[in-house]
């Protein structure tokens, strides 16, 4: 298969330059800040302020930093990273503790809420701009506490969390109400280990962009650890919302950086696409299904796969033929069905669903083509998705679909599928050259 080879690693997406804490940030004893540990009038137990001068502007913001543990090194981590970016833009900054060493217990909620009004009866900070930044389990809290009462907050920053919330006693997956999601901006900072964590926060902002909810995600490279620094684009997102603006979402590091690697293999791809040959045909595979027969030619190094499905995503009959290379992560599906709605409509709504599912999407070129006697709809693009063995693989891919006949709720869709890390544009043009041209369809007679 070409000049392939047995390495098949991930891409490395993301460049470290543009996600590790700016090398200017300085530790905060040396902006001159004050640290109080205010008696506990109001609250619980003491808890720690930093402030940036003895005498903080009336009106300032308010950052609730909620660690992770009780481990001084946590506490030590934020004052070093993140307390820096914050009281350069004035913030007044609470560090309540928990309870316990390594948990906040239920019921915590409410010493935080008396932490808050503490600091702005001190301090009069601007109850409009209190912002929570939390870890870990700390990012539970501070997802549980704007899922509370989502007016209270002017955003929430969440690193390293699992976006799980507690309600009624259950433990669930947290979804902002649209309360929240149209007034309070989100943040989610997590290793790009993470990948279950990262792929359904992007169900999150997908589901919720229609609303016009600011949720941005930035995943971080580096040694995997619990503990994530700060990355770049934070300083110009934290400006915008301390302006009171509902941030447009920051770029997700990872799709822009997917993008430049694989947009130049799809139009290398299409380009070879318009001029294949096809290869020599082994054999052709048929199939009857509830509507449809369907012949699919078959070349060397390919064998007929035992995935095939009989109902789409939507439940709806197709007749479905598949072959996989049998050495290669290199599959070819053919698909005859009797839809619903038109072509262009599924084809909309499969796409729509894929990004659902919190998996980077992306189409490069989209075109028509001739070929075989019919017209084809054709789109090349990526998946990326995270595997619990293999990390973060992304998946080259070729879709094209054109109506069996003139009614245009029944088609044919060809999809091609490269895992390999190493997409061969020649390569993948012969196998659709191959494919488009042999492929046969026909109703199946009542």
């Amino acid at each position: 298969m070409g000049n392939r080879t047995d390495r098949r690693e991930s891409l490395t997406y993301l460049k470290s330059s543009v996600l590790t804490a700016a090398a200017l940030w300085v530790c905060a004893s040396a902006l001159g800040a004050a640290e109080a540990t205010p008696s506990p009038q109001g609250t619980d137990r003491p808890y720690t302020v930093l402030l940036p001068d003895a005498d903080p502007a009336q009106g300032a913001p308010l950052v609730v930093y909620l660690h992770p543990n009780g481990e001084d090194r946590c506490i030590d981590a934020f004052r070093k990273d993140y307390a820096p970016l914050l009281l350069q833009r004035n913030c007044v900054l609470a560090i309540p503790r928990a309870k316990h060493d390594h948990l906040w217990a239920v019921g915590e909620d409410a010493y935080v809420r008396q932490v808050i009004a503490d600091v702005q009866q001190r301090y009069q900070t601007d109850p409009k701009r209190v912002i929570l930044l939390g870890v870990s389990g700390g990012g539970q809290l501070a997802l549980f506490l704007a899922d509370r009462t989502p007016d209270a907050f002017r955003a929430v920053i969440a690193i390293a969390a699992n976006p799980v919330v507690v309600r009624d006693g259950q433990s669930e997956w947290f979804f902002p109400d649209a309360a929240a999601r149209r007034a309070c901006p989100y943040l989610v900072i997590s290793h790009i280990t993470h990948g279950a964590t990262l792929q359904y926060w992007r169900q999150v902002r997908e589901r919720c962009e229609s609303d016009g909810a600011s949720i941005s995600i930035l995943p971080v490279l580096g040694e995997p650890a619990h503990y994530v620094p700060p990355p770049a684009p934070l300083g110009a997102w934290l400006d915008a919302v301390l302006e009171g603006k509902h941030p447009e979402p920051l770029p997700d590091p990872q799709q822009v950086a997917v993008a430049k690697t694989f947009s130049a293999y799809a139009a290398r791809f299409l380009a070879e696409v318009k001029s294949a040959r096809p290869a020599p045909i082994a054999e052709t595979l048929a199939k009857g299904g509830k509507h449809f027969t369907i012949r699919l030619p078959r070349q060397g190094g390919f064998e007929r796969s035992k995935g095939e499905s009989d109902t789409d995503a939507a439940g709806r009959p197709i007749t479905q033929l598949r072959i996989e290379h049998e050495k290669w992560p290199i599959y070819v599906r053919a698909d005859a069905r009797l839809a619903d709605k038109p072509l262009t409509d599924v084809l909309a709504d499969e796409e729509r669903q894929t990004r659902l599912r919190g998996l980077l999407y992306q189409a490069y070129e989209k075109t028509d083509l001739q070929a075989a006697g019919r017209t084809w709809a054709v789109r090349i693009g990526s998946i990326t998705f995270p595997d619990r063995r293999r990390g973060w693989r992304t998946t080259l891919f070729l879709l094209a679909a054109s109506p069996v006949g003139d009614d245009p709720k029944q088609w044919i869709e060809l999809t091609i599928l490269d895992e390999t890390q190493e997409p061969d544009p020649a390569e993948l043009a012969t196998i659709f050259a191959t494919v488009v041209n042999g492929l046969q369809v026909e109703p199946v007679k009542p």
